[in-house]
This record gives C-alpha cells, structure tokens and sequence, in this order.
C-alpha cells in the first residue's frame, strides 16, 4: 500500500489492545465474533510493526490519550474512559 504513495506522504493509524481494560476487550471481542467479524488485537510491538520504513513522528507509537493531548478538546462525560488503543503516525521519507 505504501509503495504507491510518494516521498513525504504520511500514514496515520490506531489499533485496538486488549491491555488496558481484558474483561471490556474479551466481551468486545465475543460481540465482534457473534457478529462474524474476526478482530485481531496486537500488542504495542506488533502494531510498530506497520510502521517499518516511516520516519515515526514524535511521540511515536504511545495509547491515543498521549499523542499530542493538547491538540483535542476534551469530550464531556470522558474525563476517566480507558482509550484502549495505540496510535502513531509515520512519515515516508
């Protein structure tokens, strides 16, 4: 996918993980699978994984809260909500 995009593009991609919250995650994913759907959780090593061959932008592959929290407004009622993902952008030198 990244072979046709040109030098300076970027890649910008979450991932669910199961780490943070495993009773939320396993009912999730039994919902997914009921649902037909096969979801593939990664841990932090695998999601860097898609990130090989991209400069990653700081901070580099962190939870969602932490990638650049000053950037967002916060959402009403979500002061204490778990964000069970990673995020991370790269860029294509």
């Amino acid at each position: 996918m990244l072979s046709a995009l040109p030098s300076g593009s970027y890649l910008m991609m979450t991932h669910a993980i199961a780490a943070f919250t495993p009773e939320e995650s396993a009912a999730a994913t039994e919902r997914l699978r009921a649902a037909g759907i096969t979801p593939a959780l990664r841990s932090r090593q695998e999601f860097t994984g898609f990130f090989g061959g991209l400069e990653l932008v700081e901070p580099g592959v962190v939870v969602v809260p932490e990638w650049h929290p000053e950037l967002g407004e916060p959402v009403p009622g979500q002061d204490d909500a778990v964000i069970p993902g990673y995020g991370a952008v790269g860029r294509k030198a």
